[in-house]
């Protein structure tokens, strides 16, 4: 495979919808919040070179995108070469947030269509982007492929860290295929939209295929959240809480 960059794109942060996405603008809490994530997901790196994180979520509508593309810029923002993957085939929307075309991504490269790596650049330093693709017939079959493989033994050659969006676990097994390729798992939950039966079967699910689950980011966090609190204890020693940040919207992923 051959590694090649697109030029910088025209968009910048400015053309995102910025109550989605962390910026300058965002509150204090927000930020906060996030910095104390990428705190603790530093904590779990063990002296590799390139962690990988996959960041899934029981169903649809727990903020899984915006929660993978707002770690990416995190880490990108402490100076983090960061490589944000879009591997939700299925229904693709980082390319939306980022106001880029989808097309040259993933599934051409895992379908051999190309052996170039194309990625772009975002506006924001150190952030780039490989988006999803045309939507293929096969998408499971294509995560799970030797080139998958060598993708990410290619992009770890080339960042810091790369965050994986994949589809939500309970609905299709594709963020499941990353299990055995050394990667860690981030799972979204969102208060008043996943429940505990929900976040239960994800968990069963993934650990029957000894993934590495390293944590928890919980959305819109209220009172009537401690009835996960036990239910976590049970499966990991790291919580994440994003503290009251509601994205809202039907486009929440």
């Amino acid at each position: 495979m051959m590694f090649r960059k697109n030029k910088k794109s025209k968009h910048s942060i400015s053309s995102v919808d910025n109550t989605k996405l962390i910026s300058a603008n965002s509150s204090f809490a927000v930020k906060e919040a996030y910095n104390s994530i990428r705190t603790n997901l530093l904590f779990t790196q063990q002296g590799e070179k390139c962690p990988i994180f996959v960041v899934t979520s029981p169903t649809a509508n727990n903020g899984k995108t915006i929660n993978s593309a707002n770690l990416a810029i995190n880490f990108a923002q402490m100076g983090k070469k960061t490589l944000i993957i879009d591997a939700d085939m299925r229904n693709p929307s980082l390319h939306k947030l980022f106001s880029l075309s989808s097309r040259n991504g993933l599934s051409e490269i895992l379908a051999g269509l190309t052996d170039n790596i194309t990625v772009t650049k975002t506006g924001i330093e150190n952030l780039s982007i490989l988006t999803s693709g045309k939507i293929p017939p096969n998408p499971t079959e294509l995560l799970s492929s030797p080139r998958m493989d060598k993708l990410l033994d290619f992009v770890r050659e080339h960042y810091d860290c790369v965050f994986i969006d994949t589809p939500p676990v309970n609905i299709v097994t594709d963020a499941t295929v990353f299990a055995q390729k050394g990667t860690k798992y981030i799972l979204i939950v969102k208060t008043d939209s996943t429940n505990v039966p929900e976040l239960k079967a994800t968990v069963d699910s993934l650990k029957s295929i000894d993934a590495n689950i390293i944590g928890f980011i919980v959305n819109d966090v209220n009172s009537e959240t401690k009835k996960y609190y036990s239910y976590y204890r049970k499966y990991s020693r790291h919580y994440f809480y994003n503290y009251n940040y509601s994205y809202g919207g039907k486009n929440s992923k």
